[in-house]
């Protein structure tokens, strides 16, 4: 293993250490979409929304229709984020 190699590997994994990795996993389950949306717009609104810049979302069922909502937006507008979900599963309806 070359020396430069070795001295970027350290500073890849130093830096990897530093600053860790958000993540949030969402359920399934037909309205769980709905209560998931407003919980987690309650957490950015009432929280400190910096605490939730998430850098991965995942999720099945209904957690994947609102983390494929998450595609439009940054981390950094997880209010605006939460604001268009919650509004999104209010406007939805079933026969």
């Amino acid at each position: 293993m070359s020396k430069s190699f070795a001295v970027a590997l350290s500073l890849f994994v130093t830096q990897s250490l530093a600053a860790p990795c958000k993540a949030l996993v969402l359920s399934g389950g037909g309205n769980n979409g709905a209560w998931e949306a407003g919980v987690m717009w309650g957490l950015a609104h009432y929280g400190n929304p910096e605490d939730f810049y998430w850098d991965v979302l995942t999720g099945v069922s209904a957690g994947s229709i609102n983390t494929a909502g998450s595609a439009g937006f940054s981390p950094e507008q997880v209010l605006e984020y939460t604001e268009w979900l919650s509004e999104s599963w209010l406007n939805m309806t079933t026969d």
